[in-house]
């Protein structure tokens, strides 16, 4: 029993403790508490007594107070007591955005001076960031009257679309760098504003007509950045550029990835290529790049020996993009497929017919010559499949007097295999002993 008695008052003497220990807890929580209030309350009121104010005589921004103010302020946005609470960044964004105009005009005054835009730029992401977290704040506020803050919320997103549009610009900026730290400053001042526009309850409805064309260009510069960036992630590059896929970059996009994958793997490259091609289909400003696809989908697919593909994109070219440069070559490749299938007929037909579509072009008429020659000694050397050849190399030589490497040695074999062999004559010349 005596030892039941020594725990019972060990127990209660160790929970007497614990409750003085929590009290002095609560207190120095209130302390801190009641600390954190105060820096908070001495930051707004130092940054109303360095603000311009005709009351009490005051012109400019007094921005040694301003500094004052701005350390103060920090502290409490790192506060545990403070941090979520709306006057804080409110108080917050109304020093920056004192800073903010002051650097504006200064380099505006001095647009070359690298570190004052760097400055301004700093300062304008934290503008942003203090707009739009107190933006997120003050409509949980119980406090806050709904037609105050509605009142007042276009102020703040001004102050906020201002400095996002400099996210934007700097992002422009170091997507068109060859630094690889810059790059990655392109991406993460791109993803920054396209958080603040599509994300932030600050400007994510907000309306200007450009708000659209603000967005693609981030997603553009973003995608830009990334792909230049060594070592980034396949998927990365990929997700970056489809994302421009339904914007007016879609033929950027496109072309971006075809490229990506132009040494590594050529079925990808091919598949970017015709969804491209398929795409970019009536945009009349985007011909040239579109024709641009069908010529590389054509030759890549030509090589890698997809006959069907080949045939079905040559038929796009020849039928959409004759006056292109390359064109030619749909007519050529289809018409060699063909020649090396024994189909001469065919394949005289095709070049025949791109002859008619590139007049000045010889190699129309010499391959369809040489399509006519393989056939008469396909089929015995008849008379009039020899003529056809004879006539066809007589007509090139016409055409190309001053070049008789095309014609002349040809016409000198066929003229000395038939009855006509006086005419082989004047050819003999440039006929070459193997």
């Amino acid at each position: 029993m005596k030892k039941l008695v020594l725990m019972m008052v060990g127990l209660f003497l160790v929970g007497g403790s614990a409750m003085a220990q929590d009290k002095e807890a609560l207190k120095a929580q209130k302390a801190a508490q009641k600390e954190a209030e105060s820096t908070l309350k001495k930051a707004k009121n130092t940054y109303e007594m360095s603000i311009p104010n005709a009351q009490y005589g005051r012109k400019e921004t007094d921005y040694e107070k301003l500094a004052t103010a701005r350390q103060l302020i920090e502290s409490a946005m790192q506060n545990q007591y403070t941090k979520d609470d709306a006057n804080t960044w409110k108080t917050a964004t109304e020093i920056m955005y004192e800073y903010y105009k002051k650097q504006d005009n200064e380099v505006k005054a001095d647009p070359d001076n690298e570190s004052l835009k760097s400055e301004f730029l700093q300062t304008g992401i934290q503008l942003l960031t203090s707009c739009c977290k107190y933006d997120s704040l003050i409509v949980l506020d119980p406090k806050a009257k709904p037609e105050e803050v509605k009142k007042e919320r276009p102020k703040y997103q001004i102050m906020g679309i201002n400095a996002a549009t400099q996210l934007l610009q700097a992002s422009q900026n170091f997507s068109n760098s060859d630094s690889p730290e810059d790059l990655k400053l392109g991406v993460k001042y791109s993803e920054q504003f396209l958080y603040a526009m599509e994300e932030s309850h600050l400007l994510k409805d907000f309306e200007n007509e450009n708000r659209e064309d603000w967005i693609t260009y981030a997603k553009a510069f973003r995608a830009q950045s990334y792909l230049n960036i060594p070592g980034t992630p396949e998927a990365t590059v990929v997700s970056a550029y489809e994302s421009l896929m339904n914007t007016k970059f879609k033929g950027t996009a496109y072309q971006a990835l075809a490229n990506y994958y132009r040494e590594s793997n050529k079925a990808k490259q091919n598949q970017y290529l015709q969804a491209g091609l398929d795409a970019l289909k009536g945009e009349a400003e985007l011909r040239d790049l579109r024709a641009n696809f069908a010529l590389i989908l054509m030759q890549n697919l030509f090589q890698a020996g997809d006959k069907e593909g080949f045939l079905k994109t040559a038929q796009v070219v020849k039928s959409e993009f004759s006056d292109v440069d390359g064109a030619i070559n749909a007519y050529l490749m289809e018409g060699q497929l063909a020649f090396e299938d024994k189909k001469y007929d065919e394949a005289k037909k095709i070049f025949l017919a791109a002859k008619e579509v590139f007049p000045s072009d010889d190699k129309c008429l010499l391959m369809a010559a040489r399509c006519a020659w393989m056939k008469a000694q396909n089929d015995g050397s008849k008379k009039a499949d020899m003529d056809e050849a004879i006539n066809l190399f007589t007509q090139l030589e016409k055409e190309n007097p001053e070049s008789p490497e095309l014609w002349g040695e040809s016409l000198y074999i066929l003229n000395n295999n038939t009855p006509q062999t006086a005419q082989a004559a004047k050819y003999k010349k440039y006929y070459k002993v193997k």
